[in-house]
């Protein structure tokens, strides 16, 4: 099953919004269950497949963005989902390379989402005709799942080279680049000490 994620720092034009209030306490209040949220709980709610507002309480100001950037922060202290090399150059590329990068992302979930809709309406009417037995329904679901995971892998292959090819043509170092820095480095290292050694 696809991941869904859900940003947004504006009312959407059909799920319900989930509307947080920010306290200069830092504390999070959701609107709608009545109670103090963590940021924690609210990256779970996006997670969820929320479309979240979080919104400051003395002034109004939408500071969705900013909350979601920490909880960004947050996941990149405890394991960096991101190479440093994509948040250089989002950090370059400023606050449009990032709205292009979600609004992508947004775009592509949703299109994924609606397909994934649309197939389990379909196989759920073929088995309520009994023109498909529940064992071959979850068959067909089980090989639709593994096809959607083989495109996935696939796509995130396309991903990481499209990236790639982007942080190139902005002169940011890869993953390979700087492995390829660290091994000239490591072989001067040892010509320097080689040099240093001899009478």
């Amino acid at each position: 099953m696809i991941e869904r994620f859900s940003f947004s720092t504006a009312p959407p034009k059909g799920p319900k919004l989930r509307q947080i209030k920010k306290y200069p306490n830092r504390k999070f209040y959701d609107t709608g269950d009545r109670r103090y949220v963590s940021l924690s709980q609210i990256a779970d709610l996006v997670r969820d497949g929320e479309e979240v507002q979080v919104l400051d309480n003395p002034t109004g100001e939408d500071v969705t963005s900013v909350v979601l950037s920490e909880i960004l922060r947050q996941q990149e202290r405890k394991g960096g989902f991101l190479p440093p090399g994509v948040l250089t150059a989002l950090v370059r590329r400023g606050a449009s390379g990032w709205d292009r990068l979600l609004e992508s992302l947004r775009s592509s979930l949703e299109a994924a989402h609606l397909l994934e809709d649309e197939f389990e309406e379909r196989i759920d009417a073929l088995v309520d005709r009994g023109e498909m037995s529940l064992a071959e329904a979850q068959e067909l679901r089980e090989e639709m799942a593994a096809r959607a995971r083989l495109r996935q892998a696939t796509a995130e292959e396309r991903i990481v080279r499209d990236i790639e090819g982007s942080l190139r043509r902005l002169d940011v170092p890869t993953g390979p680049d700087l492995r390829r820095l660290d091994r000239q480095l490591a072989e001067i290292e040892a010509k320097v000490d080689s040099l240093l050694c001899s009478p």
